[in-house]
């Protein structure tokens, strides 16, 4: 018998099971877009390459000896069932078959690395050298005779890879009725090796942790579950939806918004606009919507995706309170495990398969177009779902095209319904890579309408030449602490807010006690828990006692709190509306004023944040322009009118940077051409060989992931040491199983900060972190988080701890 896994107790599992539970599952998930034959054949041949005795003794060796890695990688199994498929059938004559074979091919060697090149930006074509690699170095023939003899029949693969050819044609055939473009029509099938990709690591990495665990691979009581599930949440949402007070205008406003999202939920599958006034209740209402719609559709699941993390805390905890059910939902901050060969590791990756998921706009750009396999494993899980993109405006423009063709193929190919929610609608119909929204669009009917009456706050502008520095908005700050009880000030960078809340703190500490306040400070530098008690903090004092929040701008996009009075950083006009929905949220009096100032470059330096530049830009000539004629925007700064024109200028400004330039020194071309024609680096290929490559898709895809970035730089996913989690980080560390290991995991997520490079390292340098648990996790020391501001290297004392 070959062996595919060993268990801890010695059990062995064969490779012929182990293809056969892949087959089942992939083809399964496949079926979801009508590809389940594509996925059968997958799943049966991607680990061809273990029916050869040396991979049978490197997994006993790699059983016996744990602790020794130097074997680890050594023995390619990937490449076999991927060289078969060419051999037998990329030689073919008809274009299906052979687009087929490639596709195949692609998917099978890429499940362990990521997805490879075709041609890479050296213009060296990359798949047929992987496909033509030594038959003695990988031990194909006695692979392919083994496999033959254990495993399957050649029939039966014949069979599957005509039904697979037929599926993509039909798939095809599908992707060109919704755009009939050459540059979609690649991308789309870009996106469906993605899709494969991510069906087949599901499946490997899922049937590899069930057997493991001794876990059955069908969860039949998820069936059942997830039959009546939306039934069950959907009454139990209403009944609480319709004994909430109904005294106020606003009251009445929000259920008049909440009875318009039930009654759209009808509508067939499509992408809509749900354009919500701040404090409108869109969480809720949105909620109302995905669950009614998924009743009536029988969605998968429902996932919310959200630009900061802090919203993720705050609308979680409305989500399972109104559900009264904590076991449905998934919080998904950020990858804490590092994408390393560390086989384990692999089988924990967040796979996103609860029936609600709240997560990030980085971590749904990274599912897409992020390297590796770590990200891309729960891209299947999007199919057939209702996705909600919670402060869409907040979308980084260099992925706007991408993004754009991505929810279109989510919606048009595979069954998705996606929401486009905020009170800042972006014109991303408009754009040269549009987003195929339905004609009958708009969620809420009206919507200029209930702006108006949800019309809580004034914004006045306080530019000035130079701009203010810190020392300039602190006395600023404390001036108007002196006619009003509570005001939240917004900055552009965490530094700028650090040493803003430093300067306050410090002065406001010398006040006469009958002056002083309750000085706060919100950063991405605090772990979530710890940003969910700050803001309970908050909520408990005001009202009752004199508060300054300073903060960064995760607290203005749908955190659920009211100050009296807001100070905004000059930025984006869709920033500033955000900011004023924390400024007399409930209408507490008749109006609220947002103060929008210049900070000084010494202060708050943002020539490198081209998007912010530009959105200052923009924001300071609708300022100019509201001046001279205030009824072209119904007089009103925030007014659906004036952020449409806002952005028409924004987007027109920025349409260059929306195909994703790649850095130096490949300045000339763009990730979006790397994902869909390859234009460039296929003419460039021509221009040095003099001939085409012999390939049905050119992407370079291995280079597309590899310098993906949602923003500038990368993140780490740190556990840091508050409260809960530094018991946590002892019990990663410690001799646990997989099962509690992945319990932990999840837990973590409330105890984690994602750190830039840059911080990474100067933290880094100075000692601040652990890996723990075999280095498949970091941990930051105790000494380096700080209860005002969270991570720090700053004034803390070197009390070094060994977890």
């Amino acid at each position: 018998m070959y062996v595919a896994h060993i268990r801890e107790d010695g059990t062995k599992q064969s490779v012929k099971e182990h293809l056969e539970n892949v087959a089942l599952l992939c083809s399964t998930a496949c079926k979801k877009i009508s590809l389940e034959n594509m996925g059968r054949l997958i799943g049966l041949l991607h680990d061809m390459g273990k029916e050869t005795t040396e991979f049978k003794n490197y997994i006993i060796y790699s059983f016996q000896y744990p602790e020794d890695k130097s074997r680890r990688g050594t023995v390619d199994h990937a490449t076999a069932g991927a060289k078969f498929i060419y051999k037998t059938y990329y030689c073919s004559k008809n274009p299906y078959e052979k687009l087929t074979a490639q596709i195949i091919c692609l998917v099978i060697c890429s499940h362990h690395g990521g997805l490879i090149d075709c041609i890479d930006l050296e213009l060296r074509d990359k798949f047929t050298s992987r496909m033509n690699r030594d038959d003695l170095e990988i031990n194909y023939d006695e692979a392919i005779n083994n496999f033959f003899q254990d495993c399957c029949e050649m029939n039966e693969i014949y069979r599957l890879f005509m039904e697979a050819v037929q599926e993509i044609k039909n798939i095809l055939t599908r992707i060109r009725l919704v755009y009939d473009k050459k540059h979609f029509v690649k991308f789309s099938m870009a996106l469906l090796i993605k899709f494969l990709l991510s069906c087949l690591i599901d499946a490997d990495r899922y049937d590899t942790y069930s057997f493991m665990e001794s876990k059955d691979i069908i969860d039949n009581e998820q069936g059942i579950l997830k039959n009546c599930l939306w039934t069950v949440l959907s009454e139990h949402l209403n009944r609480k939806l319709d004994d909430l007070p109904k005294i106020s205008n606003i009251d009445l406003l929000r259920n008049l918004i909440s009875q318009s999202c039930k009654s759209f939920a009808k509508n067939n599958t499509g992408i809509y606009k749900l354009l919500v006034p701040t404090g409108g209740g869109k969480t809720l209402s949105s909620l109302r919507y995905a669950l009614e719609h998924a009743r009536e559709f029988k969605k998968d699941r429902i996932v919310y995706i959200i630009p900061f993390t802090t919203i993720i805390d705050q609308n979680s905890k409305e989500i399972k309170d109104f559900l009264d059910r904590e076991d449905v939902v998934l919080e998904h901050h950020s990858n804490l495990i590092m994408d390393n060969d560390n086989e384990d590791y692999k089988l924990l990756t967040e796979r996103w398969d609860s029936p609600i998921i709240l997560s990030t706009m980085v971590q749904f750009l990274n599912t897409f177009f992020n390297g590796g396999t770590q990200s891309v494993r729960r891209l299947h899980n999007l199919v057939n779902s209702i996705i909600i993109f919670d402060e869409i405006q907040a979308i980084p423009i260099k992925c706007i095209n991408m993004f754009n063709y991505a929810i279109n193929f989510l919606s048009k190919v595979c069954n998705t319904t996606v929401i486009l929610c905020t009170a800042t609608q972006p014109l991303l119909s408009k754009t040269e890579m549009p987003v195929f929204i339905e004609k009958n669009a708009d969620i809420i009917p009206n919507a200029d309408e209930k702006f108006r009456y949800f019309t809580r706050t004034k914004v006045i502008p306080r530019i000035r030449a130079g701009g203010y520095s810190i020392q300039d908005l602190k006395d600023f700050s404390l001036c108007l602490m002196e006619k009003v009880n509570s005001t939240l000030i917004i900055l552009n960078t965490k530094n700028a807010a650090k040493e803003l809340f430093k300067a306050i703190n410090n002065d406001n500490s010398m006040l006469p006690e009958e002056k002083k306040s309750i000085v706060f400070h919100l950063s991405t530098n605090m772990c979530p828990a710890h940003r969910i008690e700050s803001l309970n903090k908050i909520r408990e004092v005001l009202g009752k006692k004199k508060v300054i929040c300073v903060s960064t701008q995760l607290i203005e996009a749908g955190v659920n709190i009211s100050f009296e009075c807001v100070v905004r950083s000059l930025a984006g006009l869709d920033s500033i509306a955000q900011a004023a929905g924390r400024c007399n949220r409930h209408a507490e009096s008749n109006c609220g004023n947002v103060f929008v100032i210049n900070m000084d470059t010494s202060s708050e330096n943002v020539s490198r944040l081209l998007e912010i530049k530009a959105g200052q830009d923009k924001t300071l000539r609708i300022f100019e322009e509201y001046n001279q004629n205030p009824e072209a925007f119904d007089c009103d700064l925030l007014s659906p009118k004036a952020i449409a024109k806002y952005f028409e200028y924004y987007f027109n400004e920025l349409k260059l940077e929306m195909n994703y330039t790649l850095p130096k020194p490949y300045a000339d071309k763009t990730m979006f051409d790397l994902l869909s024609e390859n234009k460039q680096v296929v003419q460039d290929y021509i221009d040095r060989k003099q001939v085409k490559p012999d390939l049905m898709l050119y992407n370079s895809f291995k280079t597309a992931g590899d310098y993906f970035r949602v923003i500038d730089q990368n993140t780490v996913g740190v556990i840091v040491p508050y409260e809960k989690g530094e018991e946590l980080i002892t019990k990663i560390n410690g001799k646990c199983n997989l099962k509690d290991l992945k319990k932990y995991l999840k837990e973590a997520q409330q105890y984690s900060v994602n750190l830039y490079d840059q911080e990474y390292r100067i933290l880094n340098h100075s000692g601040a972190f652990v890996q723990v648990n075999n280095g498949g996790v970091i941990a930051l020391r105790k000494e380096f988080y700080d209860k005002n501001v969270g991570i720090t290297a700053e004034n803390q004392q070197q009390e070094f701890l060994n977890y």
